[in-house]
């Protein structure tokens, strides 16, 4: 069984990160988060939470938050011997990958 602090940590971040892509779904819909524009469908233009708190994808970083905290307990558990935590991290690198990419991308319409 994990520590007590183990599944404290884990509820704060799936709660954290939850919380942000609950309001990414919220703040721009369906079509924002999935890359509906690109099909041409109208996304609104939202400044206010989660884009309002100095992340530059706050749907990635709840994303990685969930996972980090699944993780943590994990770690914690039977399931690191079967290799589960290092999918986890590598699912993760995927998000933080995808984010630098699309970072780059904005970069050069801006520029």
């Amino acid at each position: 069984a994990a520590p007590a602090w183990c599944w404290a940590v884990l509820v704060v971040a799936v709660a954290a990160g939850q919380t942000l892509n609950l309001a990414m779904y919220s703040a721009i819909g369906n079509a924002g988060v999935y890359y509906g524009f690109k099909l041409g469908r109208e996304v609104p233009w939202a400044s206010g939470f989660p884009f309002n708190v100095g992340l530059r994808h706050p749907q990635y970083v709840g994303v990685v938050l969930t996972l980090y905290g699944g993780l943590l307990v994990l770690l914690c558990e039977e399931l690191a011997k079967i290799y589960f935590p290092q999918l986890v991290l590598v699912w993760a690198f995927m998000y933080v990958a995808m984010s630098a990419m699309e970072q780059v991308g904005d970069n050069d319409k801006t520029s």
